[in-house]
């Protein structure tokens, strides 16, 4: 759809359809910018970068150059770039008319000189171009303009009404392979090794002519100047369009003419990029017991449509006997009601740890390694992050043991995570019963939301606390990754303005948050009956709790799938005291519900016999006789893998003829029993 000057129906239908724009600078802060991450967003790129984008195969929404110079230059790739059918409009200069004077009819150009009094006068005139009277282009000094600033007004009249600058720095060095030519103009004689002034390195080639950036009749400050005339016409005009730099390391926000928004929170937010899960051969039961909770309606992990950037679900081994479990996890997903609707796929990572490197030792008094005696969970926390450093947005570090209470869990975490303030760490403070020491009081519990797609995060991760993590446990030995940071605030003199622990405090202390999300209730102290108790309270008194770090709540799921009811959180609370879940009616079967549990196969043989003999009670002759014939098959095949409840075929089926013999007489037992 074509939105030109004129064909006002299009500006509406325009505005109609994003709100939101992107105006792309070419500054060096754009070096390694990930293009895709604009995709839905409406954008407008300028002059040369073209030369990246057909690299890339990327192009804007619309495209810009004022700069006759650059027109003379680039013209007929502009051409190009407009008969290629996927940009909708060029907003350019009338020199472009000079080379290609049936432009003025083609609806897809607009041009500069349609706005500005002294143009339309010098030049659109002559070309046909009528003059259009806008506040958006009404200016108190048509001086100062430039493709950037202007590509702003050109935006605002297009009816965006919130506009993001992205690579505008607006620091420039002048080019000894440039040499002078008339009226302000420069030619560049030979490549640059490095330009420093531009995004990539190419963007200005031997041959190619361009004016020179900031000249003098402007104090060297044109680029700058353009942008504040801009604001304050705005002002002056009313203009209800907010403009928004995006670069922390532009001028415009050393000198405050716009104010500073990242761009993930313009284009809707950082997202919830990953869900990393560690997991250790010992959690296997853990992990497929938390599989099968996931798809029960009471804690499906979105409710609604889930976003449109769906997380991807990572899963990190310490080592090659917990990545045996893959084909497991990857069959239990499959079978999953959540996984397709939740997730945008999966990844498995191997971190291959070994010796020292791979210790958890949870008793204090036995001996450390060189890494401590936590090194294990320490190494898998910074090698789990690391395997989604390319991911943008928020990671969920979700250990086995971090149950949901709520449903649309990862929906509340999604909206957590999308605010202006960009915090690297959403946390829980400790809320269990165990007597914590002034180091460890404070801590953010390691299942937390983590930024870890965000560039000063990574550079924190890697330059401070893996290395002072690495320091203190030499002293500490039994230091975990989550309370390095509040190790090193226990440790901050104030009175010592050159403490390095002080000025990381003050750095740092707003990037971290806590939040009532996640509850870290795990302790050594508390009885079942007494987490029950607390788990009821989270429940009645904290609305926005969806998850609960304990190893007491998480056992519970085992006992839940076992039951065969309907799975809901205060059934959790009830195995915990000491009843038994409410009775339910199965849940109906959708597409968005797990098979009902009681058609599930239990995950011990303990489980399998009580699951058994609970489908006589409730009369189910039918399921019954099929176990009862189950039975008759694995004393044919010879074999039952008690563990994961499948039948197989054995090699030994002489030797388990004897085990299934008295399987059967057991279940025959409880059978009687049971009637």
């Amino acid at each position: 759809m074509v939105f030109a000057s004129s064909s006002p129906a299009g500006k509406t239908a325009l505005a109609q359809r994003q709100a939101r724009l992107v105006v792309i600078g070419n500054g060096p802060s754009l070096r390694g910018f990930d293009f895709s991450t604009l995709e839905g967003a409406d954008t407008i790129g300028m002059n040369a970068a073209y030369r990246h984008w057909d690299r890339i195969g990327w192009r804007p929404t619309h495209y810009a150059c004022l700069d006759d110079a650059l027109i003379d230059t680039h013209h007929n790739e502009i051409r190009r770039l407009m008969n290629e059918g996927r940009i909708e409009t060029a907003f350019v200069s009338g020199r472009y008319l000079d080379h290609h004077p049936e432009a003025a009819k083609d609806p897809r150009f607009v041009f500069l000189d349609e706005f500005v009094a002294h143009w339309h006068g010098a030049r659109g005139a002559a070309h046909g171009l009528s003059f259009r009277e806008t506040p958006f282009f009404r200016s108190a000094d048509e001086s100062k303009l430039t493709t950037g600033a202007y590509a702003l007004r050109y935006g605002a009249w297009l009816g965006y009404r919130e506009i993001a600058l992205i690579g505008v720095d607006l620091v420039y060095r002048d080019l000894t392979e440039a040499s002078a030519l008339e009226g302000n103009r420069l030619r560049l004689d030979a490549a640059p090794a490095s330009n420093p002034n531009y995004f990539f390195d190419d963007y200005q080639r031997p041959g190619d002519e361009f004016h020179v950036p900031n000249p003098a009749e402007h104090d060297g400050e044109l680029h700058v100047q353009a942008f504040g005339v801009l604001r304050d016409d705005f002002l002056r005009e009313k203009i209800e369009t907010h403009i928004f730099n995006a670069n922390p390391n532009s001028v415009l926000a050393t000198q405050g003419i716009f104010p500073f928004r990242p761009l993930e929170t313009f284009l809707g937010g950082p997202a919830l990029s990953s869900v990393v899960v560690p997991v250790t051969a010992g959690e296997r039961g853990q992990i497929l017991d938390n599989i099968w909770l996931w798809s029960q309606p009471a804690f499906f992990p979105f409710l609604g449509a889930p976003p449109a950037r769906r997380p991807v679900l990572v899963f990190v081994f310490n080592n090659d006997a917990a990545a045996a479990m893959r084909g497991e996890i990857e069959a239990a997903l499959k079978a999953s009601a959540f996984f397709a609707r939740c997730f945008a796929g999966a990844r498995y990572v191997n971190l291959g740890l070994k010796g020292e490197a791979d210790l958890y030792e949870r008793d204090n008094a036995k001996p450390a390694g060189a890494q401590g005696r936590r090194a294990g969970p320490n190494n898998m926390f910074f090698g789990g992050l690391d395997a989604v450093k390319d991911l943008p947005g928020y990671a969920l570090w979700l250990e086995t043991d971090c149950t949901p209470i709520r449903p649309d869990w990862l929906g509340r975490a999604a909206a957590l995570v999308r605010t202006d303030d960009a915090p690297w760490i959403i946390g829980s403070i400790y809320r269990g019963r165990d007597a914590l020491g002034p180091r460890e009081m404070r801590h953010i519990n390691g299942n937390a939301l983590y930024a870890a797609g965000a560039p000063a995060f990574r550079e924190f991760l890697t330059a401070t606390w893996k290395p002072q993590l690495d320091r203190l446990v030499r002293e500490s030995p039994e230091l975990a990754f989550d309370c390095v940071i509040d190790s090193l605030f226990e440790a901050a003199d104030s009175r010592q303005p050159d403490n390095p622990n002080w000025r990381l405090m003050q750095e740092i202390s707003a990037r971290l948050r806590y939040t009532d999300f996640i509850q870290n209730i795990v302790d050594e102290s508390s009885s079942p009956a007494e987490k029950a108790e607390q788990l009821a309270g989270i429940l009645r008194d904290c609305p926005d709790a969806c998850l609960v770090h304990s190893r007491l709540v998480a056992r519970q799921i085992a006992r839940l799938r076992e039951t065969g009811a309907a799975a809901g959180p205060g059934d959790l609370v009830a195995l915990l005291g000491g009843g038994a879940p409410a009775r339910r009616a199965p849940a109906p079967k959708s597409p968005l519900s797990a098979p009902a549990p009681s058609t599930l196969p239990p995950r011990s043989l303990a489980g399998f016999l009580r699951w058994s003999a609970g489908a006589l009670k409730r009369r189910r002759r039918k399921l019954a006789a099929a176990l009862l014939a189950a039975l008759a098959l694995i004393a044919a095949a010879g074999a039952f893998d008690a563990t994961a409840g499948l039948v197989a075929a054995s090699a030994a089926a002489a030797a388990s003829a004897l085990a299934v013999g008295a399987l059967a007489r057991r279940y025959l037992a409880l059978a009687r029993r049971a009637r």
